[in-house]
């Protein structure tokens, strides 16, 4: 499941949006009698269950599951990881589904006491696994095809979201045409993308033009090196904030990009199927444009050993004026500057590029593990059930966020309390938040919103962006500089974002080699682009990435490739 950084990353999203708006074989005591699922008027219909997403089973069924706790996670007096808690209570009263557990341990212990479940044979009957775990799984014939039972019983608005964003997610469970599990879906990996958030006040100071192309980028970063924006008087200021890492917010991958290159992921080749993006020759013209930028002094000496936390710290001092982001640093560094400068402003602008064409961002598919049925297992349908009934509770149940009860069953009292973590089914799907509350602005009609989006309308419409303590929601929902509108823009744009196109796992080379690879890689790029070694050093790091395991994991990949476009 999502790590505390990853969910914390996902709140900023939701409080930018809405405000903080069964049994093993012997059926588990259910004596062979299979459940009969009924739900509001329906009547009950027979073994094969009514195809309800949100059906109760009568008798109730017990699922025997394993959790996976997080240490950092606290909880209301009175609910605990194992007791009778909210998600357990839920499961019981909505769907008629008793949870047992087989067994709970840390989230960094979870994997290894995964692999020692699976190694014995003794499972439990729905649970969650890495992708190397489900091809076990499925080869030794332990887990059940799925492929019906989430047709018939996935909520639409899951199936939409699947059609829509997630195939990719869906993909990565499918096995010879059969569905054998359900991701635990990471959210449209579109969401990641990053954008360019610059300065919108110092180019005014300045007189610059927003820049659409590298050339123009180059002359902002030196305007903003040389032309003291913050008036100060001093040569304290920097060009481009970028990290050593290749993707992510603060990273170098959005210039990258700028060249259409796109590091990390697998991309089409023409005819010649996928390449590792890190090795193409547009890599190796992007990092000659950084290396002469790091040379001219465009971007910060410490570049090679600055992390996150220090690039915020350039932001939120004044001291740093253009850098890559996803949507959520409007929350996580951008909000932070306004509280100390409130006359300073920001603007997300599409990626530069340099030439003609327009840069594409590169995100990865994102996948938090697979939910998995027991062989056997009576009701398999359960666990789509119980995804139903999360994205419904965290998320709504269509994009508008109906019958959402996010306060409770994600984040309780205000954020306080991470109350998602109970559940040992969770998922996430598209957020549409943004889309409906500027719409709604736009028209000056909430009507349409329901009563967490009705909240961020009422903080948008009653501010101007003065107030550092709303500024950020009040600034996402500002069409002409919103990092989010950006990401519509994208989205809506035909093959507007590189999406890696390998969602296979680890193939047996890459559990070997890949992470020697990644190192160095990464060693290479950052001696490039300091200087420490020539451009032509990009060739040596090509050469030997194939002789060391690239090559035979770009044939592993191509083999999957072949088998499952």
């Amino acid at each position: 499941m999502f790590g505390k950084k990853g969910w914390m990353s996902l709140l900023a999203v939701v409080l930018a949006s809405s405000l903080l708006s069964a049994c093993s074989d012997n059926n588990g005591g259910n004596e062979g009698k299979k459940p009969v699922v009924t739900g509001g008027n329906e009547s009950p219909t027979g073994e094969q269950g009514d195809g309800n997403p949100f059906g109760k089973f009568d008798p109730p069924l017990t699922v025997k599951s394993v959790l996976s706790t997080e240490g950092w996670a606290t909880f209301p007096e009175g609910e605990t990881w194992d007791n009778d808690n909210r998600w357990t209570k839920l499961y019981r009263e909505a769907l008629g589904i008793n949870l047992k557990w087989d067994w709970m341990v840390d989230s960094t212990q979870y994997e290894n006491k995964m692999n020692v479940s699976i190694a014995s044979g003794d499972i439990p009957d729905i649970m969650r696994v890495t992708k190397k775990q489900l091809t076990q799984l499925v080869e030794a014939d332990m887990v059940e095809d799925l492929t019906g039972v989430f047709d018939q019983y996935a909520m639409p608005y899951l199936k939409e979201q699947v059609q829509d964003a997630l195939a990719s997610a869906q993909k990565m469970a499918t096995y010879d045409g059969k569905l054998m599990a359900i991701p635990h879906y990471g959210g449209d990996p579109r969401d990641s993308l990053v954008t360019l958030y610059i300065r919108a006040d110092w180019l005014k100071k300045l007189n610059l033009k927003e820049p659409t192309t590298i050339d123009e980028l180059i002359q902002v970063a030196e305007a903003f090196v040389k032309q003291d924006p913050d008036e100060n008087g001093k040569d304290d200021t920097l060009g481009l904030g970028i990290l050593s890492a290749t993707m992510g917010g603060g990273a170098m991958g959005g210039f990258l990009n700028g060249y259409h290159a796109y590091p990390d992921i697998w991309i089409e080749n023409g005819n010649e199927g996928l390449i590792y993006g890190s090795t193409t020759p547009e890599m190796k013209s992007a990092l000659g444009k950084l290396q002469q930028m790091y040379k001219d002094g465009l971007i910060d000496r410490e570049f090679g050993t600055k992390d996150y936390n220090r690039l915020k710290e350039d932001v939120v001092s004044g001291k740093l004026g253009m850098f890559y982001g996803t949507i959520s640093e409007s929350a996580l560094i951008a909000a932070d500057l306004i509280k100390n400068d409130p006359d300073a402003s920001w603007k997300a602008l599409p990626l530069p590029s340099v030439d003609g064409n327009p840069a594409k961002p590169n995100v990865g598919v994102t996948v938090g593990g697979f939910y998995v049925v027991k062989k056997g297992f009576s009701n398999p349908e359960a666990a789509v059930k119980m995804m139903n009934l999360f994205l419904q509770k965290v998320y709504g149940e269509d994009k508008e966020g109906t019958n959402n009860d996010l306060q409770v069953y994600a984040w309780a009292e205000n954020a306080k309390y991470a109350m998602h973590v109970l559940s040992p089914v969770q998922g996430y799907i598209k957020d549409y938040n943004y889309n409906l509350v500027r719409d709604a602005l736009a028209a000056g009609d909430p009507s349409g919103l329901n009563e967490a989006l009705k909240k961020t309308y009422d903080v948008v419409s009653g501010t101007d962006g003065s107030d550092p303590d709303t500024w950020q929601q009040w600034w996402i929902h500002q069409p002409e500089v919103s990092p989010f509108e950006i990401r519509v823009k994208y989205q809506e744009q035909p093959d507007g974002v590189v999406i890696d196109k390998y969602f296979g796992g680890a193939t047996k080379t890459m559990e070997e080699k890949m992470s020697t690879l990644l190192t160095m890689q990464n060693e290479t790029f950052v001696k490039i682009i300091m200087g420490a070694a020539p451009i032509d050093e990009f060739d040596n790091y090509v050469s030997n990435w194939k002789k060391l395991g690239g090559d035979q994991i770009t044939q592993e990949v191509n083999e999957w490739y072949e088998a499952n476009r």
